[in-house]
């Protein structure tokens, strides 16, 4: 910081956040945090449903996130994976996350960080499972 404040070390903010899964067909959801508001959209078709809701994740959601995303490795998963199927029917996915002084973009075509093939890794559904407790959903439509 410039004003020679330091963060609060229990600050569980993040300074970005961005994720965003779907495709052509099927639901695809967009969340990202924007001036200290959790938004998110549900759509259809590889749409946009311009219904933006809100989310409010509690301080401890935001530390159990932030956890999460430490355990499942996010902040080393390599900057793209596309794998042999990604050229239809696709469904792809992105990442911009700064938190705790750790930074990643990251983003996927049917290829998933800690998957050989086109299945959905564990680590994913994990993390997507995370992103869908921040939003008050327990799973992706």
């Amino acid at each position: 910081m410039c004003d020679g404040a330091s963060p609060s070390p229990h600050t569980s903010l993040p300074a970005a956040f961005e994720f965003y899964l779907g495709g052509s067909v099927g639901p695809s959801l967009y969340v990202r945090f924007v001036d200290g508001r959790l938004l998110y959209e549900w759509a259809s078709a590889g749409g946009y449903s311009g219904v933006v809701m809100e989310a409010s994740p509690t301080e401890e959601e935001w530390v159990k996130f932030r956890e999460t995303a430490t355990r499942l490795g996010v902040w080393e998963w390599e900057p793209e994976y596309v794998s042999a199927y990604s050229c239809c029917d696709v469904t792809y996915w992105h990442l911009r996350m700064e938190m705790d002084g750790h930074s990643t973009v990251v983003r996927g075509a049917n290829a998933y960080p800690g998957s050989p093939g086109r299945e959905v890794s564990r680590q994913f559904r994990e993390f997507r499972a995370a992103v869908e407790r921040l939003i008050g959903r327990e799973s992706f439509p």
